[in-house]
């Protein structure tokens, strides 16, 4: 019997994370976009106001005995919000972009012991001045 590898938290959460914003409403562009200044989790159209959304997934997997859930969101550290803008700029200067409006979005998954769906939060506008 040949048995699959299982996928690391992260590609599960930014699987999870891109059916979620599909569901409402955005268009995936790419995952796992490489600039010369870093990686984009997600880039996403939201389909209703046209804006080029740059998406940073958080995912974390949950022991059965963890006594303490933090939102993987609280990782995002000042160092990290800067990397983000610094992305946004970079996507800014790309001709397909250069007239669209930019927001920097994260999304938290939470992979919980004895549930099949995680439990996903979006963050729009979490990370500012892009």
């Amino acid at each position: 019997m040949l048995r699959r590898k299982p996928q690391s938290v992260w590609v599960r959460g930014e699987r999870a994370a891109e059916r979620y914003l599909k569901r409402n409403g955005y268009k995936s562009i790419a995952r796992n976009l490489r600039l010369p200044m870093g990686e984009i989790d997600l880039l996403c159209l939201e389909k209703h106001s046209g804006t080029i959304v740059i998406v940073e997934v958080k995912a974390r997997d949950y022991a059965p005995d963890a006594k303490r859930r933090i939102d993987p969101i609280a990782s995002i550290t000042q160092k990290k919000q800067a990397k983000l803008r610094t992305l946004a700029r970079g996507i800014k200067q790309m001709p397909a972009y250069a007239d669209r409006p930019i927001r920097i979005d994260a999304v938290s998954v939470r992979f919980m012991p004895g549930q099949r769906t995680p439990e996903i939060t979006h963050y729009p506008g979490c990370v500012g001045d892009s």
